[in-house]
């Protein structure tokens, strides 16, 4: 196979074939096109985010650079660049980061949506609570959240704090008789007496808030709503 012929000019300077430049030049405007579509994907990707969760990013990747220096670890060119440019963008759309979030803030939520803060708070008046099989009282997947409120009604807003601490009594029961229980034997007192600390034990425990998990009953992740 032939060498490939070289072009010169005039003056025996070698120049490049025409079509070699426009490969070339085709070449460069793809990158340039490339890196614009990715400077623009991190700016609306950090636009979507809260400032207190950029300022959370830049913190674990300094805490983190510096922990790998000191253990000298070499921190990767990519770590590097990404803190980089979380700094810089972060310090030019601070103010625009601010006003979107304050506006996702005002804006209506989904009838989907989930309250976390809310629903731990008032997790036991939620319709869907369990003691065992849902201890947090969310909703699976696809359903409102719904409380239910102490006048026998169910509805999308909880019930407010101080009538639901207030818990009605159990139907049928109409507190202890005076007139019994009077000729109780020592040991059957220490065994209710044993047997109320076990209550209140369980009282305690039922009472402790639960952890939430990562994602809702039907698979959907905590957030996406």
């Amino acid at each position: 196979m032939g060498k490939k012929e070289k072009l010169h000019d005039a003056g025996g300077k070698k120049i490049m074939h025409p079509a070699d430049a426009v490969r070339r030049q085709a070449k460069k405007r793809k990158l340039e096109k490339t890196k614009q579509e990715r400077a623009d994907n991190f700016e609306r990707k950090m636009l979507g985010t809260s400032p207190e969760e950029v300022e959370h990013e830049i913190r674990a990747l300094k805490f983190d650079h510096e922990r790998k220096r000191a253990a000298k670890i070499e921190v990767t060119k990519h770590a590097q660049d990404r803190l980089t440019r979380l700094e810089a963008n972060y310090k030019r759309l601070k103010e625009t980061i601010q006003e979107k979030h304050e506006k996702r803030q005002a804006e209506p939520k989904s009838s989907l949506h989930v309250n976390f803060e809310e629903l731990k708070i008032h997790r036991k008046s939620s319709i869907f609570y369990h003691p065992i099989n849902n201890p947090y009282g969310a909703p699976p997947n696809g359903q409102t959240l719904m409380y239910r409120h102490p006048d026998g009604s169910v509805k999308r807003e909880p019930p407010p704090l101080a009538q639901e601490d207030a818990a009605p009594a159990a139907p049928g029961f109409d507190g202890p008789n005076p007139d019994s229980g009077s000729g109780e034997s020592e040991d059957g007192a220490s065994d209710k007496g044993e047997a109320k600390e076990e209550d209140d034990d369980d009282d305690d425990d039922d009472d402790m808030e639960p952890m939430l998990p990562s994602s809702l009953p039907g698979g959907m992740q905590i957030g996406s709503a």
